[in-house]
């Protein structure tokens, strides 16, 4: 997406956090992805997942003043695999697990990014 595009992206939006369930001390982590749903949070730890550059993606945050706490990683959290531990990944990419992967098929084949709908 190139710089015109992304100044026309609608204004961030708020997002208001639910009480955590976690033990205390411990705070909620949400994934963030950067292309097409950055907002603003409040009482979430923000952890920008995509597969962008971190310097290229930390730049557009602070130049924006985008809230955010890390960059495809959770440092509260060791992991051994890529992906940064969160208790929601929230991605215009996303398809929602029914429980049932053969009820899923159907739908993902007909899946569309947010910015490929019409």
């Amino acid at each position: 997406m190139n710089a015109r595009q992304q100044a026309k992206k609608p204004r961030l939006r708020s997002l208001k956090a639910h009480p955590s369930k976690k033990s205390e001390g411990v705070r909620r982590t949400i994934a963030v992805d950067c292309d097409g749903v950055i907002a603003e949070y409040d009482g979430w730890k923000i952890v920008i997942h995509t597969t962008r550059g971190e310097q290229e993606v930390r730049a557009y945050l602070v130049h924006h003043g985008i809230p955010h706490d890390d960059i495809n990683r959770n440092s509260d959290y060791r992991a051994l695999g890529v992906k940064p531990v969160a208790d929601v990944y929230w991605d215009d990419r996303a398809f929602f697990y029914s429980g049932d992967a053969r009820r899923d098929i159907s739908p993902i084949r007909r899946f569309r990014t947010w910015c490929g709908r019409k």
